[in-house]
């Protein structure tokens, strides 16, 4: 082989490795908060950069919506919103791109989700968000050991579980544990109440004429729900502590009330979050168990939050990449660890990929409740943040401390905020 042929074949060599080497597939930038099972959901986004050949970078920030109006230039293509308010608040200032024709597992992404969840994050027909995960807020908790000595305890009906309860305080022992002490927002847990009960009293088209304020708290059923809120509250004997101990004592400590043996209390009405403080050495299944809200007349009904996710530029590869994070094979991995919550909201995904046997019943009564047209997002993150954030909460502290013959005066004057 002569000198020349050898000198072209290493320049034709060279420019090829350094080219090789000089190759940096796209970037695409997620923001969201930082949140439990991040590791997870960074190994998801991970699956599809392998998938199309980019990289995807996660970046928590704080608050994702206020970064959004803050530094509407930024290099992030996709957002991971944890609240429908933030959805339409950053839509109606035209910081996100409409999902209208988005595809999502061969199919328009308006038939992926339950009219509802499309509804609370569109502004004038147009969709700006689809949904990954939901949470269940409507959960009634127990301790299995405790609950072993009361044979009349059943989880059909919520009126006869009160009424089974309300005989065991007669008796001088607490059933319930209700610690709901938050700092500055404590109050949000009994408006999870006050939800549980209006949806399954009173059914969907009430529960949105609430969320949305086109009718007053003063509306006879919202007054009847709160009465029911009220006689939980107030009932002599039937919550350890008493109505005082609800303000008093820290929500977060709640598991380590219900599970010890020193104290009578042994259910309590928490959403999903209540798992976050179960002591590991504490077994499902083994030493406490879960049932969705019993219902009052609308069975199967459940009030729940969820992370939505926006698009912030509108090319092919982030309408891809959104695309992949909404499909039912979203997730797989992530639901296959023993200590996974991820709960899909896509109705296609397979709940056989869930490895832990918690998370498969929240999904179960997740998607029963998202199919039965049953499952409403929280009120009172739909509801003015100055009500659903503050009043709302407000509302509860005043109506624990002025008694069950405040609800009239208080209702009226929640009125005048509407």
């Amino acid at each position: 082989m002569s000198k020349k042929i050898i000198f072209f074949t290493l320049i034709i060599l060279i420019t090829f490795s350094l080219s090789v080497f000089a190759y940096q597939p796209p970037e695409v930038v997620i923001i969201g908060p930082t949140f439990y099972d991040q590791d997870y959901f960074i190994e998801e986004l991970n699956i599809i950069a392998d998938d199309i050949g980019i990289k995807i970078k996660y970046n928590a920030v704080s608050d994702p919506e206020t970064f959004i109006i803050n530094y509407p230039n930024s290099s992030s293509s996709i957002a991971i919103i944890p609240n429908p308010q933030g959805v339409t608040n950053l839509a109606e200032r035209n910081l996100l791109y409409s999902l209208n024709s988005l595809v999502i597992d061969d199919s328009l992404i308006e038939n992926v989700y339950p009219k509802h969840l499309i509804d609370i994050v569109s502004v004038d027909q147009e969709i700006f968000a689809g949904w990954t995960r939901l949470f269940p807020n409507s959960l009634i908790w127990y301790d299995i050991s405790k609950i072993k000595k009361y044979e009349n305890i059943k989880f059909e009906n919520f009126n006869n579980l009160i009424l089974e309860t309300k005989k065991i305080a007669d008796n001088g022992e607490s059933p319930w544990c209700a610690n709901s002490e938050s700092s500055a927002s404590t109050g949000w847990i009994q408006t999870n109440w006050l939800e549980d009960v209006i949806l399954s009293k009173y059914g969907p088209e009430i529960y949105d004429r609430w969320s949305k304020l086109e009718i007053k708290a003063s509306n006879v059923k919202i007054y009847n729900s709160m009465k029911v809120v009220g006689d939980f509250i107030f009932y002599q004997n039937l919550i350890q502590g008493g109505d005082r101990g609800i303000i008093d004592k820290e929500f977060r400590n709640l598991s380590k009330v219900l599970l010890n043996d020193e104290n009578s209390c042994f259910l309590t009405w928490s959403g999903h979050y209540f798992r976050y403080y179960i002591d590991e050495d504490y077994k499902y299944g083994v030493d406490f168990g879960v049932s969705n809200f019993p219902p009052i007349n609308y069975k199967n009904t459940i009030v729940g939050i969820g992370d939505s996710v926006v698009l912030l530029k509108n090319d092919n590869l982030s309408q891809t990449i959104i695309s992949k994070m909404l499909s039912s094979d979203f997730g797989k991995k992530w639901a296959s660890y023993e200590n996974t919550e991820y709960i899909s909201a896509n109705k296609n995904f397979n709940d056989k990929n869930i490895n832990n046997e918690l998370t498969k019943y929240e999904f179960e009564v997740v998607h029963k409740a998202l199919n039965d047209d049953l499952f409403r997002y929280d009120a009172s993150e739909i509801m003015p943040r100055p009500i659903g954030s503050n009043l709302l909460w407000k509302f509860f502290r005043e109506f624990r401390g002025l008694g069950p013959d405040s609800l009239v005066k208080l209702l009226n004057e929640l009125d005048k905020e509407f």
